[in-house]
C-alpha cells in the first residue's frame, strides 16, 4: 500500500527529483542527452512546476510515497481538457510515473483508482490518456483498468518518430438522491 496526497509549494523539491528520476529511468533511450535535459528543464524545472501548483483548479499533483515517506512516484491530471481526436472535454491523465523498483507492486492502479475517483468526484466524464505506441505493456495496463484505444497521434523526440494511442475511460457518475 502507498500513501498518496496532493501536492503543494512544499513539495517542489520531490516532485523535481521524482519527475526526473522516473522519466530518465523510464525514457532516456528515447531522447539525446542534451534533448533530454531540455526537456526535463522544461518540464520539471523548479518555475514550471511551482507555476502549475498555483493552479489546482486547473491541475492536480499528486505524491506517492511508500510506508518509510520515501517518494517513489507522481502523477498530473489536467482537469477538462479536451482529447485529441475527439474532442470530448475530460480529466487528462499527463503523468502517472513510478520509479522503477517500485513498479509491479500494485502501486500504478492504486494511483490510477484514486485519480479516476478524483476526476467522478469532480464531474469529469471522460478520463483520458496518450501512451507511446511501442509501450504494449502500459496500454494493456490501461485496458485492464478499462480504457479503450481511440487512436494515434504523432509523437517525435530528437532521436525517434514513435507515435501516441490516445486511450479513455468513461467515467460513471453517481446520482444523488
Amino acid at each position: 500500500m502507498i500513501n498518496l496526497r496532493k501536492a503543494t509549494h512544499s513539495d517542489l523539491k520531490a516532485l523535481h527529483e521524482v519527475g526526473c528520476e522516473t522519466y530518465r529511468q523510464h525514457f532516456s533511450m528515447l531522447w539525446s542527452p542534451a534533448a533530454m535535459q531540455d526537456f526535463l528543464d522544461q518540464d520539471f524545472s523548479p518555475s514550471a512546476l511551482s507555476q502549475s501548483l498555483e493552479l489546482p483548479t486547473r491541475h492536480l499533483w499528486l505524491l506517492a510515497a511508500e510506508g518509510s515517506g520515501q517518494v517513489i512516484g507522481f502523477a498530473k491530471v489536467n482537469w477538462s481538457t479536451p482529447a485529441p481526436l475527439t474532442g470530448v472535454v475530460g480529466a487528462e491523465l499527463q503523468k502517472i510515473y513510478l520509479l522503477k523498483s517500485a513498479s509491479g507492486r500494485g502501486y500504478g492502479r492504486q494511483l490510477l483508482q484514486f485519480i479516476r475517483d478524483e476526476a467522478t468526484a469532480r464531474g469529469e466524464h471522460l478520463l483520458w490518456l496518450d501512451v507511446l505506441k511501442n509501450n504494449a505493456d502500459a496500454q494493456r495496463f490501461y485496458e485492464a483498468f478499462g480504457f479503450q484505444r481511440i487512436g494515434e497521434i504523432p509523437f517525435n523526440t530528437d532521436l525517434a518518430e514513435i507515435g501516441m494511442v490516445v486511450m479513455g475511460l468513461e467515467l460513471q457518475q453517481t446520482i444523488a438522491c
